[in-house]
């Protein structure tokens, strides 16, 4: 699935991942291919995928047609 991470500063990451693991308001959560569409509170802490690891202040997280959005501080 595509992932972009967006910041204040910019893209930060835009790429392609088959897992997305990051903490919301309700807890640790996982995205994987073909998600549901879902949008969540991000809280601040480590996204990680299958390769790398951002850290991320607090954000949004959007899940669309196998597509990834995150925009956080």
């Amino acid at each position: 699935m595509k992932l972009q991470i967006i910041t204040p500063q910019g893209i930060r990451h835009n790429g392609e991942a088959s897992r997305v693991q990051f903490r919301s308001a309700q807890g640790l959560m996982e995205v994987l291919d073909g998600h549901a569409p879902m949008i969540a509170e991000l809280r601040a802490g480590t996204v990680t995928t299958d390769a790398e690891t951002f850290d991320c202040g607090d954000g949004v997280v959007k899940v669309e047609n196998n597509e990834v959005k995150i925009i956080c501080e």
